[in-house]
């Protein structure tokens, strides 16, 4: 992910425009990954303004499915 999709700038913009990343690193962030129930890595987290998740994703995608299961997460949080 560090190296093919986060440095696409199609994927970079997306994430500019509609979310705030943040990123936690195993090890120093353990608590973090307790929280979210990480038992996979690379995983990603859609949090509502309140900090629950409303979606979860898991596993590598190339830059075309990252975004896919973006838009997906905004659909899936228009309607709560």
């Amino acid at each position: 992910m560090e190296t093919g999709t986060f440095p696409n700038e199609t994927v970079q913009k997306y994430i500019r425009d509609y979310f705030i990343p943040v990123k936690y690193e195993s090890g120093r962030d353990a608590e973090q990954f307790t929280r979210f129930g990480v038992f996979s890595i690379p995983s990603f987290f859609i949090l509502d303004a309140g900090g629950e998740v409303v979606y979860r994703m898991v596993g590598y995608f190339s830059p075309e499915d990252f975004i896919t299961q973006f838009i997906s997460a905004l659909q899936i949080a228009a309607k709560l």
